[in-house]
């Protein structure tokens, strides 16, 4: 085994010292390998050329950081790319020897045509290669398509980048609303692109024709309409209840008229944000509380609408909260009213009954309201709590209450209002008790179906055995 590793190593040093040195390196220049990427094309067709520095056994020269010269002696009208400015190119080694231009060269003649490369520092080194160019048709009806923005959309933005495709290295103008004219080129991947600034808000036509090299029409896309929404939400008004001084930790209502669908709406009271629900087409409602330190409160408000446009306002309405009152005595526990259903005694008093009472299901609550009775000074909320009573849960100056809708089944309330009014005497009048109004009060209706159906089945269940 050592024997025939020795005797490997003593052949490959004498090929080394017996072979030709070309074998493992280059020589010195000898010429260029100029090769196009055809062999027939026509009139204007973009072709890629390909420059290669070789010694005389046809191997790359990887080294080579020579000038080289480049042109058509046929046609003196053809168009080489950019990096041939003045028809010269200086080598570097990152080329190593080779270097390839992409959709280089055009020529403008039909007939056999020819690149000449030569070294500008030895007249002697040098190749050429030939082309048949034939002349070109007419050409219409070239395919070129908008592929962004697509049709109908409405985008936030009163600018916007439009893309499509048609054939590559081609003028392409776009006439944006019959109007204005944009120029670009669509590229060898066959793409084009252009940046559109300052559309009008709301309709706006773009239209993409691709030009032949005598700049004329060749092809149309077919007209693409975009809407314009680049305003931001308009902010109205607020109104805050109670207004003025309010109590610390006082419960307060927010009511922002703004512009309808917004995404999203957000109040901002001492740092602390509240999202207000669209309750109407354009009013936005949430409920707070005043903050717990006295003082001077600013409110602010943000609107967002689904394209991304905000509008964000400071100090709209300002708060001022005063000190809680606190009672001398301690608080006294939440006591727990329980009235029995009863049907009041009608006196000579005027009319107070509860009329127009009408129920609004929001996602997060339950909003009751009712016509306002003159001359009350609130009204009393009532719950039901069993077959024969019920609680008061609430008393309100205003003809609106809210019920929170909580927890993890579907649950519905039986809810009553009662007008309370004052007479001259100082006597307090409760007028009759409405009919009670049916509120959901939790979410998931599902839940207390499937609940209802068991219950409905173990009392037919129980009925069957207590006949049996």
């Amino acid at each position: 085994m050592y024997l025939t590793q020795k005797l490997l190593l003593r052949c490959i040093a004498f090929c080394i010292l017996v072979s030709p040195l070309s074998l493992f390196w280059a020589g010195p220049l000898d010429h260029f390998e100029v090769i196009l990427n055809q062999e027939k094309a026509m009139v204007w067709e973009s072709l890629d050329l390909t420059v290669k520095a070789v010694d005389k056994d046809g191997e790359t020269i990887t080294e080579y950081d020579g000038d080289i010269l480049v042109f058509s002696e046929s046609d003196p009208e053809a168009d080489f790319p950019n990096e041939l400015a003045e028809n010269s190119y200086q080598f570097t080694a990152a080329d190593e020897g080779e270097v390839k231009f992409e959709n280089a060269v055009s020529f403008r003649n039909e007939w056999l045509q020819d690149i000449y490369v030569y070294d500008l520092n030895d007249e002697n080194v040098l190749w050429v290669t030939e082309i048949e160019i034939t002349k070109t048709e007419a050409e219409t009806n070239v395919e070129i398509a908008i592929l962004s923005p697509e049709n109908s959309v409405t985008l936030g933005s009163n600018t916007i980048t439009i893309s499509g495709q048609t054939r590559k290295n081609h003028q392409i103008h776009i006439v944006v609303n019959d109007q204005q004219e944009l120029k670009t080129t669509s590229n060898s991947e066959w793409v084009f692109e252009k940046e559109v600034e300052n559309l009008i808000e709301w309709e706006n036509t773009f239209v993409a024709s691709i030009l032949n090299a005598d700049e004329e029409i060749i092809g149309s896309s077919n007209p693409v309409s975009v809407r314009i929404n680049s305003l931001p939400p308009e902010f109205k008004s607020i109104k805050i209840d109670p207004k003025g001084e309010v109590e610390a930790e006082t419960p307060i209502s927010i009511e922002v008229y703004s512009t309808a669908g917004l995404s999203e709406a957000t109040v901002i009271i001492n740092d602390i944000l509240t999202s207000l629900e669209e309750w109407q087409s354009g009013v936005y409602l949430a409920t707070t509380n005043a903050p717990v330190e006295a003082g001077k409160y600013g409110v602010d408000i943000i609107l967002s609408d689904e394209f991304g446009n905000q509008t964000k306002k400071s100090d709209v309405e300002t708060l001022f909260v005063t000190e809680k009152v606190e009672l001398n005595s301690a608080t006294p526990e939440p006591v727990e009213v329980i009235e029995e259903i009863v049907e009041p005694t009608l006196s000579s008093w005027p009319d107070l009954s509860i009329t127009g009472i009408k129920l609004t299901e929001l996602k997060t609550k339950s909003i009751l309201t009712w016509n306002p009775v003159a001359n009350v000074e609130s009204y009393n909320i009532y719950k039901k709590v069993s077959g024969n009573q019920i609680e008061l849960v609430e008393n309100v100056t205003e003809p609106r209450f809210e019920i929170d809708i909580t927890g993890d089944a579907v649950r519905y309330d039986l809810f009553a209002i009662k007008a309370v009014a004052r007479a001259e005497t100082g006597e307090i009048i409760q007028w009759d008790l409405s009919a009670m109004t049916r509120v959901q009060t939790g979410p998931e209706l599902y839940i207390i179906l499937m609940i209802l159906a068991l219950l409905i089945g173990w009392c037919g269940m129980y009925l069957t055995s207590k006949r049996a």
